[in-house]
């Protein structure tokens, strides 16, 4: 049944993007203000692996907009999906003008109530 395969499509994006929060939560436990990710070559690293996954998030974002013609997205108003694509394609195209201020506001504040939303829509899809 092809909507079943959606479905397990979906989820397994869903489940990434649960696994890539979870990955700079942890990863960005020790960042108490933006400019903690330049203080050092290791923090530094901390910073390009939360970069790279926000990226993989818009990506799988985007991946579960376009096959669900928007519709799933839509039903969580409360999350700004474009704003995470549109991030991906800035870390895919400028990574260089990347603002830590931004990563870390995304960090600390964008990403629980994504978790959240992620969860709820993984739930809505096992049935």
């Amino acid at each position: 049944m092809e909507s079943m395969f959606d479905n397990v499509r979906i989820l397994d994006r869903c489940e990434l993007i649960v696994e890539s929060i979870n990955l700079i939560m942890m990863w960005s436990e020790s960042i108490q203000v933006p400019e903690d990710f330049l203080l050092s070559p290791q923090r530094v690293l901390i910073f390009d692996g939360c970069v790279m996954r926000l990226q993989i998030i818009g990506e799988n974002v985007k991946k579960i907009d376009e096959s669900t013609n928007g519709k799933l997205l839509a039903e969580y108003s409360d999350i700004p999906w474009r704003k995470i694509v549109s991030l991906r394609n800035i870390i895919s195209h400028e990574y260089a003008n990347i603002d830590e201020e931004i990563i870390f506001a995304i960090v600390k504040q964008s990403l629980p109530p994504l978790k959240s939303a992620m969860l709820r829509i993984i739930d809505s899809l096992q049935y």
